[in-house]
């Protein structure tokens, strides 16, 4: 459980307190009327759970938060909750209204496009919208109710199955205590041009690993939001990524998976990348790779 100090007895105990948390791995909350403040933690584990390699230990460090601040914690299971809810589709705009007669229509197939994009996740190649809008009338069938988060998945799916993309072949990360972490990244760069290799660093493991992807790319986005969640228990949880990114006046959302938390990350980040090129996002950055 971490240690919990007003600011004053933070004062009083600075020296005390640093050296604890520096020599045996304590945590340290710091806090104003009854509120958390700040929290002071060693360097070390402050690098272990911003690269987000250990999953089980970083979910054990949130539920010591937990524990200590409940009413923050049912805050955020609130927030955790609403998040989680998504709003249903009215399954005749897509074209999908059995009892007329109709499973499938142009107009239908129109109104899936402007949702995908109004989702971030823009699908403009035609035939990859026509297998997306198959596969919608499909749950349209098979589900009593239609959800928007239904379409953004099977969107994210069917686009990293989809050929002549960009697609992760291998990832190499490694970081030390005090010195910038060293991503390898080789990816399948699609439309003819074959696999290739760059090698980054960044402030961690994962933002060298989106150093490396930007340099093969040459796409500049930025990262405007960005989670990793364990969704399973154990040692070798899976991880789910969510990344959101913004380039050139689009923002579209990635997702990715993987029992690695940056392998996840990455997965997510290329996801979204595909997002922007069917969105025809242009600008990049310099010195990309050809």
């Amino acid at each position: 459980m971490p240690r919990v100090f007003s600011v004053d007895e933070f004062d009083r105990r600075a020296r005390e307190l640093v050296e604890a948390v520096g020599g045996g791995g304590e945590t340290v909350v710091i806090q104003v009327d009854q509120k958390p403040l700040a929290i002071l933690t060693s360097h070390q584990s402050a690098v272990a759970m911003a690269s987000m390699v250990d999953l089980p230990r970083w979910e054990e460090w949130i539920e010591e938060m937990r524990e200590t601040f409940p009413e923050a914690a049912a805050r955020l299971g609130r927030m955790r909750e609403r998040a989680k809810e998504s709003p249903q589709v009215d399954k005749s705009l897509l074209g999908f209204d059995p009892s007329a007669g109709m499973v499938g229509s142009d107009d239908g197939r129109e109104f899936l496009g402007l949702e995908l994009r109004r989702l971030g996740v823009p699908i403009t190649d035609e035939p990859l919208l026509a297998a997306l809008y198959t596969g919608v009338l499909d749950l349209c069938e098979d589900k009593e109710r239609l959800y928007e988060e239904d379409i953004r998945v099977l969107a994210q799916e069917l686009l990293a199955e989809a050929p002549q993309r960009l697609r992760l072949l291998s990832l190499t990360v490694s970081s030390s205590t005090g010195l910038p972490a060293t991503a390898e990244v080789t990816l399948e760069l699609g439309q003819g041009q074959g696999p290739a290799m760059r090698r980054e660093h960044g402030d961690g493991p994962l933002d060298a690993a989106f150093n490396a992807i930007e340099k093969l790319t040459g796409l500049r986005a930025e990262v405007e939001n960005f989670s990793v969640i364990a969704a399973t228990k154990g040692r070798d949880a899976m991880a789910e990524a969510m990344i959101e990114l913004s380039l050139a006046g689009t923002t579209v959302v990635g997702a990715g998976a993987s029992t690695n938390a940056i392998e996840a990350g990455v997965h997510a980040y290329l996801n979204a990348l595909n997002f922007l090129v069917e969105a025809g996002a242009t600008e990049t950055a310099a010195g990309a790779s050809s």
